[in-house]
Order: C-alpha cells, then structure tokens, then sequence
C-alpha cells in the first residue's frame, strides 16, 4: 500500500511539472486547465493515502517530503535526455 501511495506522489509530482512553463521533458508544456488541476487532485489523494498508511501526522510530514524530493529532482532527468546532453555542446 505504500508503494500505491508513492506512485500516487510521483503521478501527481509529473503531471504538476509537466504542466509548468518551463519544463524540459516536452516541446511544449501540458495545458493548465485539465492538467494541473488533476495534478492538484492526485497529490491530494496521496496525502489522503500516506496518511492512512501510516499515522496522519507521519503521514502528512511522509507526503510532504516525497513531494518536495519529487519537484526536487524532476528537471534532472531532462538531462538524461540525448537532446538535453546535445544542448550544451557548441
């Protein structure tokens, strides 16, 4: 049940950076209408699902430190990415 609630954490964390302005992963950003609001949506359900897993205040703080190492660490993957090594070459 924690590994539900961790892909929770990441579903929401993509779609929230995804939609974002300046984002590397896509040539243009997902729309913001749809997209942030159910990225806003699904990382509501995976603090609702932390904290039923575990204590609600462990829970809440579990959430909150998955997310924040989540947004932390997405716009470093763009660099995997064979154009983003291409990018900085002259």
């Amino acid at each position: 049940m924690m590994f539900s609630a961790f892909l929770l954490s990441l579903c929401g964390c993509v779609l929230f950076y995804l939609s974002l302005n300046n984002q590397q992963w896509l040539t243009r950003p997902l729309p913001n209408r749809p997209w942030r609001w159910l990225a806003w949506l699904v990382l509501g359900l995976s603090f609702a699902a932390w904290m039923w897993v575990i204590d609600a205040k462990a829970g809440f703080f579990a959430a909150l430190v998955c997310a924040m190492l989540l947004l932390g660490l997405l716009p470093f993957f763009s660099l995997l990415n064979k154009k983003g090594a291409k990018h900085g070459q002259a």
